[in-house]
């Protein structure tokens, strides 16, 4: 017990022999350093100056590898900002120029449109617009060995009249061949009586499409230099007046001979038969 009140009597002694040397020994640290700084400021001694050179480099390059990553990433994402910013202002000038082409077409079109309207008007040629349709079931198919046609629920109750054209899907299967009051037989364009006007765009070539009473047709009144490829697309021509044009009807097939004058033709019709149900007739818009 006598121990412990000597070690608690002890202890403010030692704490207070710790400040006294705290005092008597911090102070000359403080102004020996402040004097060494100084010195260093004012001194012309190589090594302290080069002791300095070496502080200030240390200090000048940490500082660097602490600023590096921050740096880093400040012009990474600059760099994005000005890759996505440089491939908006280039997307947007295409889009521009794509506008501008489109709109220059658009011109070009419209003009030969204009041209177009006014040589139907003096050949007397129906405008596409000048059709409307309507729907009909087929309740019956008429066939034989040659001819094949369509028994229509629709007929002169419904504006129907001769020759008007039956489609499916915009594409060409045949026309009206007898209408009665409340019904109507639509000739299909594989009959081997069917002939309608045709044009190969393409090529730039007239020609009458004649069914073969085989399920197929054929081209006829070709002009003798006609060079047709596989797929050249054929449409109604509209020249008879009464069938719209620019019907689809179907497509070239060619055996593609080197020897031109010695290349056939075939006709890959549009429709296929087994698909019929209904059609649509169009008239001419009142």
């Amino acid at each position: 017990m006598s121990q412990n009140r000597l070690a608690r009597s002890s202890t403010p002694g030692v704490s207070s022999l710790q400040r006294t040397i705290s005092k008597k020994f911090l102070l000359p640290t403080y102004i020996i350093i402040s004097f060494l700084f100084l010195f260093s400021e004012k001194s012309d001694f190589r090594a302290i100056r080069f002791l300095k050179g070496l502080i200030n480099d240390g200090i000048t390059y940490s500082i660097y590898i602490v600023n590096a990553p921050v740096k880093l990433v400040s012009d990474l994402g600059s760099s994005a900002r000005q890759y996505f910013n440089f491939n908006i202002v280039l997307e947007n000038k295409k889009l521009k120029d794509e506008i501008e082409q489109l709109n220059s077409e658009k011109r070009e079109l419209q003009f030969f449109k204009n041209e177009n309207d006014n040589l139907k008007r003096v050949l007397g040629i129906k405008n596409r617009d000048d059709y409307v349709s309507v729907y009909a079931k087929i309740i019956h198919e008429d066939t034989n060995e040659f001819a094949k046609n369509l028994i229509l629920t629709i007929g002169s109750n419904e504006g129907i009249q001769l020759g008007q054209a039956i489609v499916r899907n915009n594409v060409y299967l045949g026309k009206i061949s007898e209408v009665n009051l409340f019904s109507s037989k639509a000739m299909v364009i594989t009959d081997l009586n069917s002939r309608v006007p045709v044009v190969i765009p393409s090529r730039g070539v007239n020609a009458i499409l004649k069914g073969n009473g085989l399920g197929g047709a054929q081209l006829l009144f070709l002009p003798q230099n006609a060079v047709f490829e596989n797929n050249d697309q054929i449409y109604t021509s509209g020249s008879d007046g009464i069938i719209k044009e620019g019907l689809y009807v179907g497509k070239i097939i060619t055996d593609n001979k080197k020897d031109i004058k010695k290349r056939k033709y075939s006709v890959d019709l549009g429709f296929k038969e087994h698909q019929l149900n209904y059609v649509s007739v169009l008239k001419v818009k009142k």
